[in-house]
């Protein structure tokens, strides 16, 4: 009876035993595993190419900059009288030698050849007393001329007169010709300097009235 208790009380303990055993094996394998501190380690560069790049076949886009023509646009020039220097808003033509006309626009005029363009002078003096009457007669050019205009005076404005010389012709035609420089070279068309015939179509109308049209022109040669 006494063994019989003692391998009752041998068998509780090996029992308990194997039951605290198999508690720690599923406490163990049921632990989460511990995450890594560590980020993955990625690279910034990205990935090198060995292929070279093909070179371009487009051939670079030829320079859209025209070259300015021989001759430029024409303009009227003002001419509406030869060898006279007392009107008043006019502009006139001198082939031989004149004295007065202080508060005009003097410019003297020689023939020049230029290739391509007929009929082509080139600016050789300038005098100028449009501002305060100092202008002094040019030479005459041989086989040239000197053109001289003045811008005329509104003599109903200036409550001296029931006349005005004044006219948008004259006035468009004369500041446009003081930015000449002497060594310009232009083509001057419609002039008669023989015959000393006024270049105009409305000869029917007074010169300083609006309506009145000058036919000869000048236009820049750009050589």
């Amino acid at each position: 009876m006494k063994k019989l208790s003692l391998l009752l009380a041998a068998l509780m303990i090996f029992c308990c035993f194997a039951m605290a055993s198999c508690s720690e094996e599923e406490a163990t394998s049921s632990a989460a595993p511990e995450a890594s501190s560590t980020a993955p380690v990625t690279s910034s560069e990205a990935p090198v190419s060995s292929e070279e790049p093909e070179a371009s076949s487009e051939e670079p886009a030829e320079s859209s900059e025209e070259e300015l023509p021989l001759v430029g646009e024409a303009q009227m020039f003002w001419v509406t009288h030869f060898a006279d220097s007392s009107v008043e808003g006019a502009g006139s033509i001198f082939t031989q030698s004149y004295s007065g006309a202080g508060w005009w626009l003097h410019v003297a005029f020689a023939p020049v050849t230029v290739e391509g363009a007929e009929n082509a002078y080139e600016i050789v003096a300038i005098s100028s007393g449009l501002s305060d009457g100092s202008a002094t007669p040019l030479d005459i050019p041989e086989g040239g001329f000197v053109w001289a205009a003045n811008y005329g005076n509104d003599y109903i404005s200036l409550g001296m007169g029931d006349t005005d010389f004044t006219s948008p012709n004259c006035s468009g035609a004369i500041d446009t010709a003081k930015l000449w420089m002497v060594g310009d070279k232009m083509q001057i068309l419609g002039l008669d300097l023989e015959g000393m015939t006024i270049p105009t179509d409305t000869a029917d109308v007074i010169y300083y009235d609006d309506a009145y049209v000058c036919t000869a022109t000048w236009a820049p040669i750009n050589d």
